[in-house]
């Protein structure tokens, strides 16, 4: 965290069934930081989101076994870690359509897919071609618009397999209202994921959204 002006960061697949306040002081030493989380189970999956309350205060919470919503800022931010099967990810892209129109407010939408959009997103242009195609429908049905990634093309790197699994989107309205966001990958350390971070590069002058860290 250091160095950087964050609103919120999101540890996804932690493999941690509970988390604590002195894991979350250890990770984010902040009086204004407050944590949610979905527990892991049987060590697969689990997301932790930290949330400086001082520039984005959440208001409500809503989750399910593979993702987390926070509502504030009159915007919905869902973090999600898709499940390893395909039945399972087809449950988590139905859940996020009925919770996108359940709420009707522009939505961010991060995490990682465990799914490809298309060939490109591989290295090997290999891809499950039902997991796609239920990932690209959900894509089109929520009508929510992808952010590019900013001079990579990668986000996880494990063993020779190269793939672009982590992803964020948002409503229109999110794209207009912070047209300035931008989505860029940072180092990804002992782990086979990138860092992701959605937010304003190099810039100190006028307000400043968010920046969210994946």
């Amino acid at each position: 965290m250091i160095g950087l002006q964050l609103s919120n960061c999101i540890f996804q697949q932690n493999s941690r069934k509970t988390c604590s306040d002195s894991l979350v002081t250890a990770l984010w030493n902040k009086n204004s930081v407050k944590w949610f989380s979905v527990d892991s189970v049987s060590n697969a999956g689990g997301i932790l989101v930290l949330s400086n309350e001082s520039t984005f205060k959440v208001d409500s919470i809503e989750y399910g076994g593979q993702w987390l919503g926070l509502f504030g800022l009159h915007v919905q931010l869902d973090l999600k870690y898709a499940g390893s099967s395909i039945a399972e990810r087809r449950i988590l892209w139905e859940e996020l359509l009925i919770l996108q129109s359940a709420f009707e407010i522009p939505l961010f939408l991060g995490g990682d897919s465990n799914e490809t959009l298309n060939q490109n997103d591989r290295s090997s242009r290999c891809m499950n071609e039902v997991g796609s195609r239920d990932f690209s429908s959900f894509h089109s049905s929520s009508d929510l618009l992808e952010y590019p990634l900013s001079g990579h093309r990668y986000t996880r790197f494990s063993g020779h397999s190269i793939s672009c699994v982590d992803r964020a989107f948002a409503s229109p309205e999110c794209h207009l209202k912070f047209s300035m966001l931008t989505l860029t990958r940072r180092s990804r350390g002992l782990s086979d994921h990138c860092q992701m971070m959605l937010g304003v590069q190099n810039q100190d002058w006028g307000w400043k959204p968010f920046n969210l860290v994946l």
